[in-house]
C-alpha cells in the first residue's frame, strides 16, 4: 500500500503524522509523579511562584488560598474567603498574591480584589462591589491592573522612590469578544479575535510576553502572536502553561461523561505546533490544572481522584 493510501485509511492528516515523528530533543517525563501535599481535603491548582521557592494553592470550589514551600512543607493559609483561589495571580518579585474574593450574602454577592502578603497580611485594593471587577493582573512589581465597569483600573500595591511610566500594552484576559488588550499608556480596551467569533478562556501569556495560548469554548487550544497573527491550533486541551523558555505549551486533555470527568492527562505541545508528547498516561489518576517550575525541570499539578498535589519532573 502507498504512504498516501495508508494515510487515507488511518485517517490522518500529513500534520497529524509529522506531530507523531519524535524530534531530536523531545519533552518527556524524567520519572513518576513526586507526592507534594496529600491531606485530603481536595487541594487544586497549584501555581509556581516566579522565584520558585514557593508554590500556592486553592482547595474545592475554589474557597480560600494557601502556600506552601517547594518542597510540599510548611503549608499555610493566606485567606478562606470564596472564590480567592480563582485566577489568583503572584506578583513578579514573589513577595504577594493578588487575587478577586467574594463575600456571599444569601443570594447577593459582592467582589473585592485584595492583596496577600506571605507574611499573612492582607491589603484591599479595591472593595467589595456587585460590580465585578475582572481577574487582577501585574504590570510590574507595584502596581495591579483591573477592569470594572468598563475602565481600566491600575492600583499601587506597594510604593517605590519613582515608579516608571507604564508603557505598551498588556493582556488582561480571554473572554467572549477574544483576548483583552488594555493600552497601558491611555488605559484604553481593546478586543483581539483571531477566529472572528466564539467565546474564548483560559488565556495564558508567555513567558516573553509576545504570545498567549487560550481555549476555545467548545474547540480546541491555540497560540498566537499577541496581535493576533500567526495562530497555530495545537488540537484539544484546557488550561494552557508555558515552559520557561516559552518552547512548549503543557495543558490538560481530559474526557468526560457529561456529568464528570472519566479521564485526564498532561500533554506538552511544541508553541510552534510540530510536536505534541503524553507526559502521563494513568487511568487511576486525573491529572489536571498544570504548572511550569521557573527552572524548567518539573510541573505541578492536582490529582483530582485523591485531591492531592504532585510534582512531575521533566527533561528534554
Amino acid at each position: 500500500m502507498s504512504f498516501s493510501l495508508l494515510r487515507r485509511a488511518l485517517g490522518l492528516s500529513l500534520a497529524a503524522l509529522l506531530w507523531a515523528v519524535p524530534a531530536s530533543a523531545q519533552l518527556q517525563a524524567d520519572g513518576p509523579p513526586v507526592l507534594l501535599l496529600a491531606d485530603g481535603a481536595a487541594a487544586i491548582q497549584p501555581v509556581w511562584s516566579p522565584d520558585g521557592s514557593q508554590i500556592a494553592f486553592t482547595r474545592d470550589s475554589y474557597v480560600g488560598l494557601w502556600m506552601m514551600d517547594a518542597d510540599g512543607s510548611n503549608v499555610r493559609q493566606l485567606s478562606e474567603e470564596p472564590a480567592a483561589g480563582f485566577g489568583f495571580a503572584w506578583s513578579p518579585d514573589s513577595r504577594a498574591i493578588a487575587a478577586r474574593v467574594a463575600r456571599i450574602d444569601g443570594v447577593r454577592r459582592t467582589d473585592a480584589i485584595k492583596q496577600f502578603e506571605l507574611t499573612g497580611e492582607a491589603e484591599t485594593l479595591i472593595d467589595y462591589d456587585t460590580r465585578t471587577p475582572s481577574l487582577p493582573l501585574w504590570l510590574d512589581a507595584h502596581r495591579v491592573g483591573v477592569v470594572r465597569a468598563g475602565e481600566f483600573d491600575v492600583r499601587v500595591v506597594a510604593e517605590a522612590p519613582r515608579l516608571a511610566a507604564l508603557t505598551g500594552e498588556a493582556i488582561l484576559g480571554a473572554g467572549p469578544d477574544g483576548i483583552r488588550v488594555a493600552d497601558l499608556e491611555t488605559g484604553g480596551l481593546r478586543d483581539v479575535h483571531p477566529l472572528g467569533e466564539g467565546a474564548l478562556l483560559n488565556a495564558a501569556v508567555s513567558p516573553d510576553g509576545q504570545r498567549v495560548a487560550f481555549e476555545v469554548m467548545g474547540g480546541g487550544l491555540h497560540v498566537m502572536d499577541r496581535d493576533g497573527s500567526n495562530r497555530i491550533d495545537l488540537g484539544t486541551g484546557h488550561r494552557p502553561a508555558w515552559s520557561p523558555d516559552g518552547r512548549w505549551v503543557v495543558f490538560m486533555a481530559t474526557e468526560d461523561n457529561g456529568h464528570i470527568f472519566t479521564g485526564a492527562d498532561l500533554v506538552a505541545a511544541r508553541a510552534d505546533g510540530s510536536a505534541r508528547v503524553e507526559l502521563t498516561t494513568t487511568p487511576d489518576r486525573l491529572e489536571m490544572n498544570p504548572s511550569w517550575s521557573p527552572d524548567g525541570r518539573a510541573i505541578a499539578f492536582d490529582d483530582a481522584t485523591d485531591g492531592a498535589l504532585y510534582l512531575l519532573p521533566v527533561t528534554e
